[in-house]
């Protein structure tokens, strides 16, 4: 029998972009595999909207990958309904599980509450595909990750696998191979980012040393990665759990892999100009720049001043620009902090 996977979907208000991706993740060519969806919404109208899916009472009327999505699955499917406190208690056999989590706690701690479960009732040879639900995937997407990670030389329990993103809206373009972490800045970028499939040549088999961390957005590990590197860094609340992650890794010989596979689209990221010119919020403006600086404490001890720096000239100037000045006194109080 094939090995199993446990795909694991966290979702915030975004039961549209849910259901669209568990559409697409139930046409899966591969044998052996189980859906658990953590809803993080802080309301009962997202969760409710989820499991009215499962039950043939909430549709989706249209897709931009309608040969991904429809014909629509039939009704009801086989699912359950958890809460997080008891979704410990014992082990659960449909294919898709609903679990409300009890509060927002951000990226990790969401992605946690499946991970706990799936490292309590799974096996050793089971794999994890974290995936995120504004995605639509190919039919054969999981039966070639698998295939690829059973045939990579450098498998071995300590590597995290990566798939590349295409945009949702543009499928063509490459959104990220992989992330890059620079140490002088503590910024982080995507690599590949704009480029076309077929003008992509970049060489996967060297990823553990091109590439510093997998896009959380399409990230595979096995359970006993799980076991010896442990669950994700719930410090953060958003932004840098993948580069923490791969660094945990990293630091008892493991890494990262990116799989040749281009078969997950993604919706976030610079997708349009719209986006492009969105104003971050303040909230998500000083976690990103505060994660930036609590991951180089951890990791870039020796940059720690450079990352405060560019964050004093490069980040502030940019917001100086914008005409968000208010931000600044903030900003210059992470530093203080730190």
């Amino acid at each position: 029998m094939a090995n199993k996977v446990y795909i694991v979907l966290l979702t915030y208000n975004g039961s549209l972009d849910t259901v669209e991706c568990l559409e697409s993740v139930l046409k899966l060519n591969y044998g052996n595999y189980q859906i658990i969806v953590v809803d993080n919404s802080e309301t009962l109208e997202a969760f409710e909207n989820l499991t009215n899916w499962a039950r043939g009472n909430f549709i989706i009327k249209d897709a931009s990958f309608e040969n991904l999505v429809f014909p629509l699955e039939h009704k009801p499917v086989h699912f359950c309904i958890t809460s997080e406190d008891g979704f410990l208690d014992s082990e659960l056999n449909e294919k898709i599980i609903f679990v409300k989590a009890n509060n927002n706690n951000g990226f990790a701690a969401g992605n946690n509450i499946a991970l706990k479960y799936i490292s309590k009732f799974g096996s050793k040879e089971d794999y994890i595909w974290l995936l995120n639900n504004d995605t639509v995937v190919e039919k054969n997407a999981l039966s070639e990750i698998v295939l690829r990670i059973k045939e990579s030389e450098n498998e071995n329990y300590k590597l995290i696998f990566g798939t590349p993103l295409l945009e949702y809206y543009n499928p063509t373009i490459i959104q990220s191979i992989g992330g890059i972490y620079n140490k002088k800045t503590g910024m982080t970028s995507h690599f590949g980012e704009g480029k076309t499939i077929e003008g992509c040549d970049y060489k996967f088999e060297e990823s553990n040393n091109t590439i510093d961390y997998p896009l959380g957005a399409s990230m595979l590990i096995g359970i006993s990665f799980l076991k010896e590197i442990g669950l994700l860094n719930e410090g953060y609340f958003l932004f840098y759990e993948e580069l923490d992650w791969t660094y945990r890794a990293k630091a008892i010989g493991g890494g990262i892999s990116i799989i040749n596979y281009f078969g997950v689209y993604h919706k976030q990221g610079n997708s349009t100009k719209t986006k492009k010119k969105e104003r971050k919020s303040e909230f998500i403006d000083l976690l990103s720049l505060k994660n930036r600086i609590v991951f180089a404490q951890k990791f870039n001890k020796k940059n720690i001043n450079l990352v405060c720096l560019s964050i004093l000239t490069l980040t502030v100037g940019k917001r100086v620009l914008q005409g968000n000045f208010k931000i600044i006194p903030k900003i210059i109080q992470l530093i203080i902090k730190k």
